[in-house]
């Protein structure tokens, strides 16, 4: 089957939409991403949603689509519009075999979606542009540089990703990956963690001399930093490298930061994490935070974003080979995670009135639901008033990450660039604990997902553990049947 050329299919299936043609576009658009794996999917339904955002919006208001095609255009409307949320984690073995013109397009899609105007000018011209994919991580996370286990030492994990983007003078497509990557501060520069004694959580840090970040609550005790998602332009700067000299950098430009209002995180609870519990957790840009080389055993990050130091090299001569480039757009996003609930999927075999409903006592999870309707209703608003269906679709995403019950629900920050509770965070655990157990959710997704969707991914989730239960159980029986057995005469 020959390769699909995702950002030409996503230009012709765009024009149907804007020239009023949804009917055609729509099934145009399936079956471009028949027999096409995930990602190209994902991709193609990203670019459409961006280049025809308009048409699509107007067909999402009332009376915008035709009753006859609800049933056609509706679930592809829905699916498009899903697609300008977080975008997933691409595994590695995903990508690799792809060619450089799908890696390109991949992530293009995800500054088509993510970033802003001067981004998708630059993806049109020959500069470099940069993707960050951010994992949420605590910041007194640590990596055994021995086993690879993660510890809570605080020196850092390299779980994010940065990708850079370009077209050659051909107009050929190219993209280059860089998988040791950290977008996030680690906590052995945080002054929680040099306190007298130290504050809950951070005992087992790895503590630097060196101390970095603002006291934004005015506590006494400095709060790290983070960038905030969003498109930054960073210029040219130069890092202080151990035994060498000063080696290049990149750092916000004085026009990034003159257009950064609300574009830093700060942990002002000194948790380890950046939501909506930070008081004054929200501030300005500044120009310390870079993107510079991370050691081997440490990522070396105070808010920086920092490259395995085996991949820096590369990544410089990557970003820098453009002639003449002297800014860079930067576009950071968080991902969706791991257990992404799909609109629209597996609801063909759902019958209504069949599935057990874990808001019903007796039902095996009932309390696990229980507890995040409460802290839904507890967050009033919008959640409160969902509490039921929103209930739901968390109870999946819970038990899909092994929770086993949830202590808090936590919206993320209001950034300028994001709506506070853009995500969710159900957490297991006390706030300080190195432990506690956190998953994000994108709140939108959690929202448009219908009740009987989540109902039957509920069901065929605990048909599955049941099933494997099963199997295990076999698989012990057969090993015991198969051991020698021990006695005597």
């Amino acid at each position: 089957m020959p390769e699909l050329d995702i950002n030409a299919s996503a230009d012709e299936v765009a024009r149907l939409f804007n020239q009023g043609q949804a009917r055609e576009a729509a099934m145009r658009l399936d079956a471009l991403r028949q027999d096409q794996s995930l990602l190209v999917q994902e991709a193609l339904d990203r670019s459409v949603a961006s280049r025809a955002a308009e048409r699509i919006d107007a067909l999402q208001r009332p009376g915008g689509l035709p009753a006859t095609d609800a049933s056609t255009v509706g679930p592809v409307i829905t699916r498009l519009e899903a697609a300008r949320n977080a975008p997933r984690f691409p595994g590695a073995e995903e990508t690799r075999d792809l060619s450089q013109a799908q890696q390109h397009d991949i992530y293009a899609s995800i500054v088509e979606t993510r970033g802003d105007d001067a981004a998708h000018q630059a993806l049109a011209t020959q500069d470099r542009v940069i993707v960050g994919l951010r994992n949420e991580n605590r910041t007194t996370q640590g990596t055994d540089s021995q086993t690879g286990d993660t510890n809570s030492r605080g020196t850092g994990v390299y779980d994010d990703r940065i990708v850079v983007l370009w077209r050659a003078s051909d107009g050929t497509r190219h993209a280059r990956e860089f998988n040791d990557v950290t977008t996030e501060p680690t906590a052995q520069y945080d002054g929680h963690a040099k306190t007298t004694p130290r504050s809950q959580g951070y005992e087992q840090v790895n503590a630097k001399a060196k101390t970095e970040g603002e006291d934004v609550n005015r506590d006494g005790v400095r709060d790290l930093g983070r960038m905030a998602e969003g498109t930054t332009e960073m210029g040219r700067a130069t890092h202080p490298r151990r035994g060498h000299p000063d080696e290049f950098a990149l750092r916000p430009t004085d026009a990034a930061m003159a257009n950064g209002s609300r574009r830093v995180e700060r942990d002002s609870n000194g948790d380890g994490w950046f939501d909506a519990r930070d008081t004054q957790g929200v501030q300005d840009l500044n120009n310390t935070f870079k993107i510079h080389r991370g050691s081997g055993r440490n990522t070396d990050s105070a808010g920086c974003q920092t490259i395995g130091g085996n991949d820096y090299d590369t990544f410089v001569s990557t970003v820098r080979g453009t002639p003449g480039q002297d800014r860079w757009q930067y576009v950071l996003t968080s991902v969706a995670p791991t257990q992404t609930l799909r609109q629209n999927q597996e609801r063909e075999n759902f019958q209504p009135g069949t599935t057990p409903d874990p808001r019903a006592p007796g039902h095996p999870d009932h309390g696990l639901q229980q507890q995040i309707s409460g802290h839904l209703t507890a967050l009033g608003g919008h959640y409160a008033q969902n509490a039921g269906s929103y209930s739901l679709a968390l109870l999946y995403e819970a038990k899909a990450n092994g929770m086993t019950r949830v202590d808090n629900l936590v919206p993320s920050n209001a950034t300028g660039t994001q709506a506070e509770g853009t995500r969710i965070f159900l957490v297991q655990g006390q706030d300080n604990d190195p432990a506690a157990l956190r998953v994000a959710s994108e709140t939108a997704t959690i929202a448009a997902t219908p009740v009987e969707t989540s109902l039957q991914r509920l069901h065929q989730q605990q048909q599955t553990a049941i099933e494997t239960q099963g199997q295990q159980q076999q698989q012990q029986q057969q090993q015991q049947q198969q051991q020698p057995a021990i006695g005597g005469r």
